[in-house]
């Protein structure tokens, strides 16, 4: 139960870290891209410079190395895949693409459903997963 708990928190404090680079993207997408790096930096306890620079299938293999449950695997799909929309919208193409399909490769490795690549991870995606984690996303 502790252990649980624990791993809620840090969910939560996760997706309050998204949230707020959600807020950022409305006035500077780069900046809400940089922002959700960070957030995925924190999340796997990894270099993101070496992490988020990898082939997808190489990002997939070491990145599931590095969660602590396997319910943090969905969160970190749908945050890459922001972040992807995020780099688009920055004018950054080529990194946007390598982002999704980053999502994509580690979606299909820890067996859970990547968001199409017109679908735009909202703050409701994201409190609809932590209501499906039972954590209150009201707080």
């Amino acid at each position: 139960m502790l252990q649980q708990d624990y791993l809620m928190r840090l969910i939560m404090q996760f997706v309050d870290g998204i949230k707020r680079s959600m807020e950022r993207g409305k006035q500077n997408p780069k900046e809400a891209a940089d922002s959700l790096e960070d957030a995925l930096t924190r999340a796997l306890d990894m270099d993101a410079d070496v992490l988020l620079g990898l082939a997808p299938e190489s990002f997939a293999s070491v990145a599931q190395l590095s969660i602590a449950d396997s319910r943090v695997a969905v969160y970190i799909v749908y945050t890459l895949a922001l972040q992807a929309h995020y780099l688009r919208e920055a004018g950054l193409a080529d990194t946007a693409q390598l982002r999704y399909e980053q999502a994509c490769a580690f979606a299909a490795a820890c067996g859970v459903d990547a968001p199409g690549p017109d679908d735009i991870p909202c703050e409701a995606d994201f409190d609809a997963l932590l209501a499906e984690d039972g954590a209150d996303a009201a707080r």
